[in-house]
């Protein structure tokens, strides 16, 4: 099956009756598969770590109630305009928006149908973005409703932060995940290779005593294990490709900052929203399983060889 994969060489030791080509491959192909799919969930965790650190945490919603009234009858400005003015005094660099109502109908549309024509009285809604690593004061909500009456100020830090330590500890999970499909991968490997030794043990012996190094006998099972673990590394990550498009194309709306939930990219777009680090990742990943391989045959035939009498 992966003959044209590993040259035969007649010198009396039979790797492919030692190593069997499709039992390794297969299992390499399996562990690189969940191995890839890890890796895009800690890939994933990561992100929204970062998203929710540096995005929900910086933003502020205020809202106004009767929005479009004059704050008293000797001033014209209305209500939500007084607020904008004076978050914009009292938060210099934060970028302060004031929602449309067009924009207020997009965001209510989910749970209120459209409300185009509904006579329900909205609040203003304001939405204030601080700079990174910045905090409002303690009084705005106090200053605010003392300027305005009614008005409140939400603000998302607390959930930010439980939801920073959920990503943080989905993180922790996807690599001790990993951790242990590598792992596992190890013990495959170091099982197999025991196993081809033991049924090559007289062969092994026949030939190290006719003056086969121990470097040479280590090398030609670990070119074998590294080039079927290279395999079947490709052959993982490319199968695990499938899932993975269909995933990011069913996520696409709740990760793109203008698409609403109907909005799903073309197929040929998709190639545009792997992360770069995730596609280097997995890249490598059939290289790392070759080099699993190779490390781990290496020193199970030495060890094994020490102890040859």
């Amino acid at each position: 099956m992966l003959s044209f994969l590993l040259p035969g060489r007649h010198d009396g030791l039979s790797l492919s009756k030692a190593l069997p080509d499709r039992t390794l491959f297969f299992l390499v192909t399996m562990i690189s598969f969940l191995a890839a799919l890890t890796l895009t969930g800690a890939n994933g965790a990561r992100s929204l770590s970062e998203r929710w650190q540096n995005g929900a945490a910086q933003l502020l919603t205020i809202q106004v109630p009767e929005p479009d009234q004059s704050v008293n009858n000797k001033l014209s400005t209305s209500r939500a305009d007084t607020v904008v003015a004076a978050l914009s005094k009292a938060l210099p660099g934060s970028i302060v928006h004031r929602l449309t109502q067009a924009e207020l109908n997009h965001l209510l549309t989910p749970w209120l149908g459209d409300i185009k024509d509904n006579a329900l009285p909205l609040p203003g809604v304001i939405e204030v973005r601080l700079p990174d690593g910045s905090s409002p004061p303690d009084d705005l909500s106090k200053t605010l409703n003392d300027l305005v009456a009614g008005t409140s100020v939400e603000r998302n830090t607390e959930w930010s932060e439980r939801l920073k330590i959920l990503a943080e500890n989905l993180l922790t999970c996807a690599t001790l995940a990993l951790v242990a499909v590598t792992g596992v991968a190890t013990m495959i490997i170091a099982l197999t290779t025991r196993t081809g030794l033991s049924s090559r043990r007289n062969i092994i012996r026949i030939l190290h005593s006719l003056g086969a190094t121990d470097n040479y006998i280590a090398g030609r099972f670990a070119s074998r294990t590294g080039l079927l673990a290279l395999a079947g590394g490709i052959s993982g990550t490319l199968l695990s490709l499938i899932p993975l498009t269909i995933l990011f194309r069913m996520a696409a709306p709740f990760t793109a900052p203008s698409a609403t939930i109907t909005d799903l990219p073309e197929w040929y777009e998709l190639t545009a929203m792997f992360p770069s680090d995730l596609l280097t990742a997995l890249a490598a990943l059939p290289f790392v399983a070759a080099l699993i391989g190779w490390f781990t045959t290496q020193t199970i035939v030495r060890l094994w060889l020490l102890r040859m009498p």
